[in-house]
């Protein structure tokens, strides 16, 4: 599975997850099947004046990510997410390896 984390940093699996959905520093996107960050790239949103969120739950979606890991979306980003069948996991404390941990079983096909 695809899993988008909003995150502060750059820091691999030591990337500090951010307080922010659509304006979150970072996306890193990891596969859970194959236990590897497939990419992680600045949040290219994260300036905008209005639509972030939209935006982000665009990028989710482009991005082929079943599930997103962060803070709280707003209301028309999760609605488009929730059509879209992906998973929202709210979590925006520690790391990546410590939310992939505590999230393992909801992160399972």
């Amino acid at each position: 599975m695809k899993v988008l984390i909003a995150v502060e940093n750059n820091a691999g699996l030591d990337s500090i997850l951010d307080k922010r959905f659509g304006r979150a520093g970072y996306f890193l996107v990891y596969d859970t099947d194959e236990n590897k960050i497939l990419t992680i790239q600045e949040n290219q949103f994260k300036n905008d004046g209005h639509g972030v969120g939209i935006k982000t739950a665009t990028f989710v979606i482009e991005n082929g990510c079943q599930a997103v890991i962060g803070a709280q979306p707003g209301p028309k980003a999760a609605a488009i997410l929730v059509q879209a069948n992906v998973k929202m996991i709210v979590d925006d404390k520690g790391t990546v390896k410590e939310a992939l941990e505590r999230h393992k079983q909801e992160l399972t096909v």
